[in-house]
């Protein structure tokens, strides 16, 4: 009896993680590496580089490919916040863009250095075309904060604190994947700087860890008895 109560117990906290989700930070605050580690999937171009250089991660070198994206991406289960901070001063862009890889919908935003930001919300991955967010202008030569909320079908854009815009996409139920990226015409060469990622509630601050090992601990577990 001691056995199944256990297995239960184990169930329904294993239930009780995946409805609340995976919160996530990384502040890359460990040494120079040429790769990001922490389950980060990274994606280049030309000679552009995704590293961990003076404690955050950067996105340098020349562009070979008209608007292909350099940048780093992570699978996201069940949450619904994403932040970070930024630094573009150098002719590279900053993107982010959130999906849900099961039906192709999409948030896409960004803004070019000094500039205000822009969005394509498509519900099906269809290219919808950018339209502008008044009051977006980020702070120039200075790390901005960026974040994105979900609530219901509308998604909060805030800059520096600051709640810009809702965007409505009806058919992007789930969050699944986010991207952090810049993209310029060829030849150009130029840097971005990315700090700070928070996944999940902002004020919670989860260690940069990967948060599935509790997942296969549970399941571990489940497996013996």
């Amino acid at each position: 009896m001691k056995t199944l109560a256990f297995t239960l117990f184990l169930f329904f906290s294993l239930s009780t993680m995946i409805a609340m989700g995976k919160p996530f930070m990384d502040d890359f605050n460990r040494p120079d590496n040429k790769k990001l580690g922490n389950d980060w999937i990274t994606q280049a171009d030309g000679t552009i580089k995704v590293e961990i250089v003076n404690q955050e991660a950067l996105i340098s070198g020349k562009q070979a490919t008209d608007w292909v994206r350099a940048g780093l991406s992570r699978v996201i289960e069940d949450e619904t916040k994403v932040y970070f901070d930024f630094l573009a001063n150098e002719n590279f862009n900053v993107h982010i863009r959130i999906d849900d890889t099961g039906i192709g919908a999409y948030i896409d935003i960004y803004a070019w250095p000094a500039g205000p930001f822009s969005h394509a919300s498509s519900p099906d991955g269809a290219w919808p075309g950018w339209t502008e967010i008044p009051g977006s202008t980020m702070i120039a030569g200075q790390y901005n904060k960026f974040g994105v909320e979900k609530e219901g079908v509308n998604f909060i854009i805030y800059l520096n604190d600051k709640k810009l815009i809702a965007i409505k996409n009806e058919k992007l139920l789930n969050i699944t994947k986010v991207l952090f990226a810049s993209d310029a015409a060829a030849n150009t060469a130029g840097s971005l700087h990315i700090d700070n990622i928070i996944i999940g509630d902002p004020t919670v601050k989860p260690k940069a860890v990967e948060s599935s090992g509790k997942v296969s601990i549970l399941w571990g577990k489940l497996k013996k008895i």
